[in-house]
C-alpha cells in the first residue's frame, strides 16, 4: 500500500484508512486543516496513510490544540487584568453614584468652576489630583478609603460570599450587584426605551446606543461602533484568528458563541 502522505510503500497491516477511519479522528478533515491537503475518495490517489505518518499527524494536532488552549489561558489572564482595571474604574466613577449622595454643605468652592463642595475630599476628586499611592503597584487614587480598597486585590482575599452559589468577591459592592443575578433586580432604567439594568455603568454604556455617537472606529476598514468592546470583537473579524477550535472536526471559529453553536449540530447527527 503506498501513503498518500509520504509515498511511501508500507504493508496493509501497517495502513490505515483515511475515508474508513473511526467518526472522531476524521483522518481527511486532520489532513486538511493540519496539512492543507484537500483529499477525496476515488479522486485516483492512494486512499491510506502509513502508521508513521498517522503518529504525527497526531502529533500535530495535539501541539495545534495545545497553543490554543496555551493561546485561550493566556488571553483569559489578559482579560482578568483588565476586569481587575475595570473593577477599580468603577470604583472611582460608579460606586459613589449608586449610594446617596451627602447634603451638600457650604464650606469651600471649587477654583475651576466656583461650584459649592462639601468637603476637602470632594476638592481633591474635582481637580483629579491623586495623592495617594499603593505601594505594591504604585496606582494612585484620590483619597485613602479607595486605596484601601484596592489593596484588597493583591491579598486576594474575597470575605464577602453569596449565600445561594457561594461564589466570594472582594468587596460588599461587588457581592451586591451579583446578587442582582439571582434575584433579577435591575433599578437603573433608561428614560428613553424603559429598559432597566443592574448596574448604573451598565445604564450609561446603553444611553449612548440612543445618542448615534459612535467614537471607536476600526483603523482598517473604518467601521465605527458604540462600544469598545464590540469594536474589540469586530476586530477579530480582520485578523482571520481562530481561536476556538471543534473537538470533533477541527473547524474553529473567532468567537466562542460560534463554536458553541456549531457543536450543538454534533450533538443532532
Amino acid at each position: 500500500m503506498e501513503c498518500r502522505l509520504c509515498l511511501g510503500s508500507t504493508p496493509v497491516e501497517s495502513s490505515v484508512s483515511i475515508f474508513d477511519s473511526p467518526r472522531p479522528e476524521r483522518l481527511e478533515q486532520r489532513i486538511q486543516t493540519c496539512c492543507q491537503i484537500q483529499v477525496q475518495r476515488g479522486d485516483g490517489l492512494p486512499d491510506t496513510v502509513c502508521l508513521s505518518c498517522k503518529t504525527n499527524l497526531e502529533s500535530l494536532i495535539s501541539f495545534r490544540k495545545a497553543c490554543f488552549r496555551s493561546n485561550e489561558t493566556s488571553q483569559l489572564r489578559l482579560d482578568d487584568c483588565l476586569k481587575i482595571k475595570t473593577e477599580e474604574v468603577l470604583l472611582e466613577n460608579v460606586i459613589w453614584d449608586d449610594e446617596p449622595s451627602p447634603p451638600t454643605i457650604q464650606r469651600k468652592s471649587s477654583e475651576i468652576c466656583s461650584k459649592p463642595l462639601p468637603s476637602e475630599s470632594e476638592l481633591v476628586l474635582h481637580t483629579k489630583e491623586k495623592p495617594v499611592k499603593c505601594d505594591i503597584c504604585l496606582k494612585s487614587f484620590s483619597r485613602n478609603t479607595s486605596l484601601e480598597s484596592h489593596k484588597i486585590l493583591h491579598t486576594g482575599i474575597k470575605p464577602y460570599k453569596c449565600d445561594i452559589c457561594l461564589k466570594s468577591f472582594t468587596r460588599k459592592y461587588y457581592l451586591v450587584l451579583h446578587l442582582r443575578s439571582h434575584t433579577g433586580e435591575k433599578p437603573y432604567k433608561c428614560e428613553i426605551c424603559l429598559r432597566s439594568f443592574a448596574r448604573k455603568s451598565s445604564l450609561g454604556l446603553h444611553k449612548i446606543t440612543h445618542t448615534g455617537i459612535k467614537s471607536h472606529k476600526c483603523d482598517i476598514c473604518f467601521k465605527s461602533f458604540t462600544r469598545k468592546t464590540t469594536l474589540v470583537s469586530h476586530e477579530k473579524f480582520h485578523t482571520g484568528i481562530k481561536p476556538h477550535q471543534c473537538d470533533i472536526c477541527l473547524k474553529s471559529f473567532i468567537q466562542k458563541c460560534d463554536l458553541r453553536r456549531h457543536e450543538k449540530s454534533h450533538k443532532i447527527e
